[in-house]
């Protein structure tokens, strides 16, 4: 069709493809914009051309919209902004507007055609506007996400647009490349303020990173005198699909580091000034990169991690003394000092069997163990005064219906972390410490108790009952065993394996690697941790059983004494639960070591029963009920 500007308005038709409706052709109350019916002198076919080419009219007028109010955010979130507002929205706008730029020239164009040649066809403006029509319904169906999901802004928008460029159409293609590359602008800002100064530049919560405060175990946060520190953690609504979840993890990793080398004012920034400079240039070239290259990104991303894993390592092993931090803990939370332990559970005994305020409980026991420590000439006060001891109720639940509820099971371990090792001594990294303190503390107190009896026995001149003296060592000897098993075999073995791997490495990432599988070792293989892994569940309570009978067989040497039991069973009663349960344990640990061939499980079982004592006991019995069975017509199964 041949239309001239005198009988349709080429003139009016151009200016309602730039968003602005007139006469003849009119936008009506949805939005769309369409040629007036009462425009005469058109064919059918003329006007459905028109009503086709009108439709750019409308993505043109909505994307213009949404430029007009969010290109201007700025960078402090005020109370008029939309709830979308923010640097990513923005940043997009931005691109939109390169991008329309490449219509409002063709628009230029067809005027300046039309201008020249009043009697062009209406298909050569179709087809100068063709690919618009493939172009604007992809930007109008980006902005109504943006618009109707309150909750897409930020990295979020990243992701719609990479979802978006996934097209065969190639200057659609095309043109979501540019609009990504506008939005990462904002993305390697915010990605710079991160790994190069560690501080979160986002007032829009638009980053895959964001700012906790940290708190401690009693929701106290950590106070020292460079402030509170900082915790941050990831935002996973945040990250992008294409960037590896294991990538995120480095960049939170570097951006915690560097804010770790900041964090103490006259401290020497272990990050250089040429690490620095190297960091910006690795940035500035992925930014200058057209399209988003995920393998150059990962492989930038490594670097800088390695770099900053040396710098942290120093840090910890100069300035943070982690060799002597690791060697204080071994001593209080894991019991090493066994001579302080000894002296200290003889004197708070007492005290524990006695209601108290909290405040002053905490005092009082802090006092009797510092009295303990200095009692055994140890000259060193600083490291003592490092710990503190406090109730924390709740902790642990007794297992024994039987038990009373004991100061004992509240009692938990403190450490006041410096910096910079409070990035490896997390609240999560001391309760894991407070629940193996805990563990061995009941075990030691079991052993003392034990061992307590026998001192009464041999100093009263009173003849006690032979079973309850017999009784006592076969349990005491059960409790040693496990003692030495713990000490030596699991808690001295894998504290050398993380000094070995220590001293090899110079990466921090590999020292937190190292320290998380030695507290996962010693979890798993002290059996005294009701956490333990699930198919050792049963050693564990076994275990916890037997120490529970130290207890009932100790408080029999000294009935008039006050006791954490309502009842104790009679000794034939216990000599019954400890014939039970060792026999048991020995089942188990014999099956368990000869499905799963650990070194440690097996070195438990020649702890308990080196000379096979209890496994031909049980074998003997096993056999027994066999016979028994055989006698009275069927088989019956044991436990044993």
């Amino acid at each position: 069709a041949v239309v001239s500007t005198q009988s349709t308005g080429y003139g009016d038709l151009l200016l309602a493809l730039s968003g602005h409706p007139g006469s003849i052709f009119v936008r009506d109350s949805g939005g769309e914009f369409h040629i007036s019916e009462d425009t005469p002198c058109l064919a059918p076919h003329e006007a459905a051309l028109l009503n086709r080419i009108l439709k750019i009219a409308k993505y043109y007028y909505n994307i213009l919209g949404f430029t007009n109010v969010h290109r201007n955010t700025i960078k402090i979130r005020r109370t008029k902004d939309p709830p979308n507002a923010g640097q990513y929205t923005a940043a997009l706008c931005v691109g939109l507007e390169k991008g329309l730029k490449g219509y409002r020239d063709t628009i230029m164009t067809l005027d300046a055609l039309v201008r020249e040649n009043p009697e062009v066809p209406l298909s050569l403006l179709q087809f100068h506007l063709d690919k618009f029509q493939n172009i604007f319904p992809v930007l109008a169906n980006i902005i109504d996400e943006i618009r109707t999901n309150e909750h897409m802004k930020g990295c979020k928008i990243l992701e719609l647009l990479h979802e978006q460029s996934a097209c065969g159409i190639p200057f659609v293609k095309d043109l979501m490349s540019e609009l990504l590359q506008s939005c990462h602008s904002v993305f390697y800002q915010q990605l710079s303020a991160w790994v190069l100064h560690g501080q979160v530049k986002d007032f829009f919560g638009e980053f895959f990173i964001r700012d906790v405060p940290s708190t401690d175990v009693d929701g106290t946060p950590y106070e020292n005198e460079g402030g509170l520190y900082a915790k941050y953690d990831i935002n996973t609504d945040m990250v992008p699909s294409y960037i590896n979840p294991r990538v995120i993890q480095v960049i939170h990793f570097i951006g915690s580091s560097v804010h770790i080398f900041g964090a103490k004012k006259h401290s020497t920034n272990p990050l250089q000034k040429d690490d620095e400079d190297y960091f910006v240039d690795l940035l500035e070239g992925l930014q200058r990169k057209d399209k988003f290259c995920t393998i150059e990104f990962e492989r930038v991303i490594e670097i800088m991690r390695g770099k900053v894993a040396q710098h942290l390592y120093s840090l910890m092993m100069n300035e943070g003394k982690l060799l002597e931090t690791l060697e204080l803990f071994k001593d209080f939370f894991l019991l090493g000092r066994g001579e302080l332990f000894l002296a200290f559970i003889d004197s708070a005994d007492n005290m524990m069997k006695h209601s108290f305020g909290k405040k002053s409980s905490d005092s009082d026991i802090n006092r009797l163990f510092l009295k303990s420590y200095t009692q055994l000439g140890f000259s060193n006060e600083d490291h003592v005064e490092k710990f503190r001891l406090k109730f924390v109720s709740g902790m642990t639940k007794p297992k024994s219906p039987e038990k009373l509820p004991s100061k004992w099971n509240d009692l938990t371990l403190a450490y006041d972390v410096q910096w910079p090792l409070h990035v490896l001594f997390t609240n999560d990294v001391m309760c894991e410490y407070n629940k193996i303190f805990m563990g061995l503390l009941k075990l030691s107190r079991c052993q003392i108790a034990l061992q307590t009896a026998w001192s009464v026995c041999t100093r009263s001149g009173y003849k006690f009952d032979a079973d309850l003296l017999n009784l006592r060592s076969n349990v005491a000897y059960l409790i040693d065993q496990l003692q030495y098993y713990l000490h030596v075999d699991v808690l001295e073995t894998n504290y050398t394996v993380l000094l070995k791997e220590i001293k090899e490495t110079k990466d921090f990432e590999a020292i937190k690697k190292a320290h998380n599988k030695f507290l996962g070792e010693i979890q798993a293989w002290s059996f005294l941790s009701e956490e333990s892994d699930s198919s050792m569940s049963s050693v564990s309570q076994l275990i916890d059983s037997v120490i529970v009978l130290g207890f009932q067989t100790a408080s029999k040497f000294n009935e008039t004494a006050e006791s954490e039991f309502k009842e104790v069973p009679s000794v034939k009663k216990l000599e019954i639960l400890y014939e039970q349960a060792v026999l048991i344990m020995v089942a188990l640990l014999e099956s368990s070591a000869a499905r799963q061939h650990n070194s440690l499980m097996n070195q438990l079982l020649l702890r308990v029963d080196y000379n096979g004592f209890f496994s031909t006991k049980r074998h003997q019995k096993k056999e027994r009920l066999r016979q028994a069975g055989l006698q009275g017509g069927t088989i019956k199964q044991s436990t044993f």
